[in-house]
């Protein structure tokens, strides 16, 4: 496992304030609890400062409870001693859960693992698809673009002005006097 670190067992933060966060467990104990000194920090006021810890053995991944005050708890079950790890197990400690995913007995097959392949660090590009006209009436021609055309100018022409018929209301003029 030396050679491939990510066949290391896999803790996961499935559950609490922390979800998402993940943790490899080495041959080295780590231990887990809230005080900023451990391993492994989970912000958890239901956590000991010191609560757990997880190694690596030549049998799998291992759990022992440090004295908590809440108690560590593998698959809804205390624990009190020493415990070995299985894919798939649920640990509780305190208000978290961490789920155990060991890549190297796991009974799912992983996304994403691939070794000795060539990295895919960027997608292929591919053309995009040409737009497929529609089914239907054809469009209309389309029109042609015609250039600039001269157009003479339009000159004012006077018109004489007429009496009003005798009765009418002269109309009102908007004309300068």
């Amino acid at each position: 496992m030396e050679e491939h670190p990510e066949l290391r067992p896999l803790l996961t933060v499935a559950g609490g304030a922390m979800r998402g966060l993940s943790f490899r467990v080495g041959p080295e104990r780590q231990v887990i609890g809230r005080a900023p000194t451990v391993d492994v920090v989970v912000h958890d006021a239901h956590l000991s400062r010191r609560h757990a810890e997880v190694w690596l053995t030549g049998e799998g991944a291992a759990l022992a409870d440090l004295g908590s005050t809440n108690g560590t708890w593998l698959n809804d079950r205390r624990i009190t001693g020493v415990e070995r790890l299985a894919d798939g197990d649920v640990i509780r400690l305190g208000r978290t859960e961490l789920r155990v995913y060991d890549p190297g007995v796991a009974r799912t097959d992983p996304v994403g693992f691939s070794f000795n392949a060539p990295r895919r660090d960027r997608r292929p590009t591919l053309p995009l698809p040409l737009a497929t006209p529609a089914v239907g009436p054809a469009p209309p021609p389309a029109v042609p673009a015609v250039d600039a055309v001269a157009v003479p100018a339009v000159h004012a022409v006077a018109v004489p002005a007429v009496a009003p018929a005798p009765g009418a209301v002269p109309a009102v003029s908007s004309a300068p006097s």
